[in-house]
């Protein structure tokens, strides 16, 4: 819960700090049509998460978004009229050149503390520039009726990391909010969200 905290000020702190707002992209399916509220339990898509503290700060985030979204998260199963089916992946892919040295931040991005959201170019000054490792955070979150295990709203919020910055579970507040702005959102398109 900490850490989840440290990456919410770092972000906020961040936002101050530019003039570009970072986006994520969310992308929401479901049927267009009025969706009811009632109680909801939330659980992993991988069952072996269910008692680690990684999947409890997952839950954490995703459930107070749902409880401002007018659902109840309730701990049992049975007593639920909604399952949320949550998942955090993190995949990881080459950025660009970058030195252990000063380097500028150019494009929409930004970096502070440790914390990297956004996609930005580094330019180095002097040195030679080195591959790094930039990481994109998916949040999905599956909303299925019981009984019936009929899923009446899927989505996804996905978050750009620069080298070294904050990445995975800590990121999950802010793409849970991001994921459950103006829920249920537009279906089937993708939108860049600010992150706030």
């Amino acid at each position: 819960m900490r850490a989840a905290s440290a990456a919410l000020v770092a972000v906020a702190l961040a936002l101050g700090a530019c003039s570009t707002t970072p986006t994520a992209n969310v992308l929401r399916f479901h049927q267009n049509q009025p969706m009811s509220r009632g109680t909801v339990y939330i659980r992993p898509a991988n069952p072996q998460m269910a008692s680690s503290l990684e999947f409890q700060q997952q839950a954490n985030a995703v459930g107070a978004e749902l409880r401002r979204q007018g659902f109840e998260p309730v701990s049992s199963p049975q007593a639920a009229q909604f399952t949320a089916v949550v998942d955090v992946q993190t995949t990881e892919r080459i950025g660009p050149p970058r030195q252990s040295g000063v380097s500028i931040g150019i494009g929409g991005g930004f970096s502070t503390g440790n914390v990297g959201v956004g996609t930005s170019v580094n330019v180095p000054v002097g040195g030679q520039p080195s591959p790094s490792v930039a990481t994109t955070t998916t949040l999905s979150v599956s909303l299925v009726q019981n009984p019936g295990n009929q899923a009446v709203w899927e989505g996804r919020a996905s978050l750009d990391t620069q080298p070294g910055g904050q990445r995975g579970t800590p990121l999950t507040p802010v793409l849970a909010t991001a994921l459950f702005t103006d829920f249920p959102g537009p279906a089937g398109q993708t939108v860049q969200v600010p992150i706030r």
